[in-house]
């Protein structure tokens, strides 16, 4: 799962990227006349009229390419002449001795391996970006699940404490919400889908305004915001499987705060099961992110109970 998350961050990333070039912004320097290409290779005496984009592709650069470079995935290898700006995502970057960028060089995660007599005459800037990381902070569930350790039972009991808090403070929320949920299942897990990528979107998206400082209370707010989706999604899809559970097992006279009990309980199990517990958690997580998105926006979206 980790590769196709990556896949989509880098694919929407990209979008974003070109979508700036495409305005020409004075901070990008940006040609107008980008070629989108896999590989190229550009000998010693050769030069190459056009900026390229290229996703997952090689780029051998030992002439000289008159525009820009972006890239993501794949490798850069450059001991030649970029007479614009050079931007990599996630990419594998040799820089030789005889690379020179006139423009600026902007490196977004990946590995960079520069000769010290290379030379940049713009800005140089990079980012560290381990989307592995950003999975295993903001979406746990990404994380294995092949073994019991303190940190997933730490996880698991902080869990049980804020549904329930939260269970505490809006019972009638949280019903209303699993009432929908039950109505409205199909809908809510496409919107999950869609809201879960423009997360990861805007994610990215922030992560590059921050470099100019704006984008730093953007990305709080986006996170904390994430979160609060989460924390109430969470807790309607615990309380959700509680109701479930006990109606199958035809027991009665349930306290409401036990069915949020139960959830966790069947969280946890699926925590702890190799292979099929993570992709039925993952799953879940689409659907908590669609019933918090859906639930706030319940009219506008129409769903009925």
């Amino acid at each position: 799962m980790a590769i196709s998350i990556k896949k989509i961050s880098v694919f929407l990333l990209g979008a974003f990227i070109f979508i700036i070039s495409s305005t020409g912004p004075a901070s990008f320097c940006f040609a107008s006349n980008f070629k989108m290409v896999k590989n190229l290779s550009i000998a010693t005496q050769d030069s190459y009229p056009d900026s390229v984009m290229s996703w997952g592709g090689t780029l051998d650069i030992d002439g000289t390419l008159k525009g820009s470079i972006i890239i993501f995935g794949g490798r850069l290898d450059l001991d030649g002449v970029v007479e614009e700006d050079v931007i990599c995502v996630s990419t594998n970057i040799r820089m030789g001795e005889k690379a020179l960028i006139k423009g600026d060089l902007f490196v977004i995660g990946g590995k960079l391996d520069r000769h010290p007599e290379s030379t940049v005459n713009g800005e140089y800037f990079k980012l560290k970006f381990d989307l592995k990381k950003i999975e295993s902070v903001l979406i746990p569930l990404f994380s294995d699940s092949k073994s019991v350790t303190f940190f997933k039972v730490i996880i698991i009991i902080l869990w049980l404490i804020i549904t329930l808090l939260v269970f505490a403070l809006v019972p009638k929320k949280i019903n209303h919400a699993r009432e929908i949920f039950e109505t409205n299942i199909l809908k809510l897990g496409a919107l999950g889908i869609l809201s879960f990528l423009t997360f990861i979107f805007l994610l990215i998206a922030f992560f590059i305004m921050s470099l100019i400082i704006i984008g730093i209370p953007l990305l709080l707010l986006l996170v904390l915001l994430y979160f609060a989706i989460n924390v109430f999604g969470r807790t309607v899809i615990f309380y959700f499987i509680g109701i479930k559970l006990t109606h199958l097992l035809k027991l009665k006279n349930v306290p409401p705060a036990l069915f949020i009990v139960v959830g966790v309980v069947v969280y946890s199990i699926l925590k702890f099961i190799p292979f099929v517990g993570p992709l039925i958690l993952i799953v879940m997580n689409l659907f908590e992110v669609g019933i918090g998105v859906g639930f706030f926006f319940r009219k506008k979206l129409k769903l009925q109970v």
